[in-house]
């Protein structure tokens, strides 16, 4: 069962979590040059805010063809696009939804205090896992990356072989 679902899905999900790596440092690494190119600061945030946007359409689109060629396997359509685009804003909203209900929670402050107690060895050799902010996104991406991974899997296979 196990060696199934592995080979069903297992082998996607390695190339699915490689191009995701992938397309964040492309955004980030777009978004540090344009700052460079055009001397931005932190003092412009408009036009900071365009970067991270350029970026983030680039390493958007990046992953879109990524995804087909190479995750999933499979040919394009405007219906694939179209499903991409709705899975990635789910999982935008899940991520900020999940994050802050996580926050209210008080979760990234049980999982501190966790860590602290349990490997103290560990949040002294790694300062930032003190920070809750710093540990909150760790159970967000352990649900919302499955669930985009089987929201992306789901419309850019669809009508595939």
């Amino acid at each position: 069962m196990i060696a199934k679902l592995w080979h069903q899905y297992g082998e996607q999900f390695v190339r699915f979590f490689v191009v995701g790596v992938g397309a964040t440092l492309l955004h980030w690494g777009i978004y540090i040059l344009l700052n460079c190119l055009f001397g931005l600061t932190d003092a412009q945030s408009l036009a900071l805010s365009f970067t991270y946007a350029a970026g983030y359409l680039i390493s958007f689109a990046a992953n879109y063809v990524a995804s087909l060629k190479w995750t999933f396997k499979t040919e394009g359509s405007v219906s694939k696009g179209l499903g991409f685009m709705f899975s990635h804003g789910v999982n935008f909203g899940l991520h900020i939804g999940l994050l802050n209900l996580f926050l209210w929670a008080g979760l990234g402050t049980w999982m501190v205090s966790t860590l602290q107690n349990y490997t103290p060895w560990l949040t002294e050799w790694v300062p930032a896992l003190n920070d809750a902010a710093n540990l909150l996104p760790l159970p967000v991406f352990v649900i919302v990356v499955p669930v985009n991974f089987l929201m992306v899997r789901f419309f850019l296979t669809r009508g595939s072989k």
